[in-house]
């Protein structure tokens, strides 16, 4: 492979598209439970959530270099910017450029649907925006709970809505796992580089509540999606066919033996796999509950 092409695939980090696909397809399954679903509303509203998560990532990587928390000696998720193999104007130019893309999907998915969808896709353009550029609200310490809201709840929102023109509390319920499960995947990558965070001098949710907090916080964030879904089952708001995410308790109690045995141990090689771990968990769990979500629709 031209080695250009494999620094640009490189720093698009599709491989990480899961995080955007998940609560997109949780959103469009709930409104496909209510009767109202539309294939082109669904590539509209992924196509944008994918081109959101990509100009996350483009800028992150802009940001995180230019703010110096991605060096040489910090070995980054996305390098290519401290090796040299791309330089930094073009990575934020196509950060820009998949940005308004995202911003047009989402204004043509508005015009289909309802103008309400825009308030949505400003949100989502303004968190992307914001995250380690501009605002840089990661290094103020909330990139978690941003992320909680911006990829978890907002996202599964604007999909059921782009589909039925409507809010409920289901969606707003089955939002809560998908979210819980996306912050702790920023949150792993957060207790990995604590150490080259806080050298860096910026402060990430793990510097802000501390140590310990960030552990249980990580081990929270992991238990509360299960907890979520059987309050959400028994009470009648998701159905039953939904406690098939019960199957991915064994990915969770793996992440949660993961962090406790590698901080008790001080093992850098477990602590870096908790953003892996979260990653797979959240993608197994969100399928499952997509697949819960279509049975009980008769699917």
């Amino acid at each position: 492979m031209n080695p250009l092409l494999k620094s640009w695939l490189g720093v698009l980090r599709l491989w990480s598209l899961t995080a955007s696909t998940v609560p997109v397809a949780v959103g469009a399954a709930l409104a496909a439970l209510d009767g109202r679903f539309s294939w082109r509303m669904l590539a509209l509203t992924l196509l944008s959530g994918w081109l959101l998560q990509v100009a996350t990532n483009l800028l992150n990587t802009y940001g995180d270099y230019r703010s110096g928390v991605d060096t040489p000696a910090t070995l980054p998720t996305a390098p290519q910017l401290v090796t040299g193999l791309l330089q930094p104007r073009p990575v934020f130019l196509a950060g820009v450029g998949a940005l308004l893309l995202a911003a047009a999907l989402g204004v043509a998915a508005a015009a289909l649907s309802d103008w309400k969808l825009l308030l949505f896709a400003a949100a989502g353009a303004a968190g992307a925006a914001g995250y380690t550029t501009g605002a840089r609200y990661k290094y103020a310490g909330l990139g978690v709970p941003a992320v909680f809201l911006l990829m978890g709840v907002l996202m599964v929102l604007a999909s059921y809505y782009a589909q039925t023109c409507a809010l409920s509390w289901r969606p707003l319920v089955a939002s809560l796992p998908v979210a819980f499960l996306v912050a702790a995947i920023l949150h792993g990558n957060d207790l990995r580089d604590v150490v080259t965070d806080r050298g860096a001098g910026i402060r990430t949710t793990t510097l802000v509540v501390g140590d310990r907090c960030a552990r249980t916080l990580f081990y929270a964030l992991h238990l509360a999606p299960h907890l979520v879904v059987l309050v959400s089952v028994a009470s009648g708001v998701l159905p039953a066919w939904t406690l098939l995410t019960l199957l991915a308790l064994p990915l969770t109690i793996g992440a949660v033996r993961t962090c406790a045995g590698g901080f008790r141990a001080r093992d850098a090689v477990r602590v870096g796999k908790l953003e892996g771990l979260s990653a797979g968990t959240h993608f197994v769990f969100g399928a499952l509950l997509v697949l819960g979500l279509l049975l009980a629709n008769g699917c």
